[in-house]
């Protein structure tokens, strides 16, 4: 399984990718969200794990605009924001997980295993 890792937040970032290399998925990062697109764009793949704020483009246009590139993407989206406001917008546009700042390996790891079952 690829899944592709997006935040702004250096350190988040490089723990969410080592987590999830440690358990066996195949795990691309970037701390910007064009980036991301573009590598959405590239190949296949089968998780995005989003952060909901970053600069420039945020998490939720992130997300609507990889739908538009991969109808069957699944995605989690990372938050410090845990807002009734976000996570509602976060349900509505489908997101498969949430997973709110801190959060623990194991959370990150039973929120990804969710979302791909």
């Amino acid at each position: 399984m690829r899944i592709l890792v997006v935040d702004d937040e250096k350190p988040i970032l490089d723990l969410c990718m080592k987590v999830l290399g440690r358990i066996g998925y195949e795990v691309d990062g970037t701390t910007e969200g064009e980036v991301a697109l573009s590598k959405i764009a590239a190949g296949p793949l089968d998780l995005l794990v989003v952060d909901y704020k970053m600069p420039g483009i945020n998490g939720f246009e992130v997300i609507r605009r990889a739908r538009t590139l991969n109808r069957g993407l699944k995605i989690v989206l990372i938050t410090g924001h845990g807002t009734r406001e976000v996570v509602g917008e976060a349900i509505d546009g489908g997101v498969n997980g949430i997973l709110v700042k801190p959060f623990t390996p194991d959370e990150l790891t039973q929120t990804i295993n969710a979302a791909l079952a």
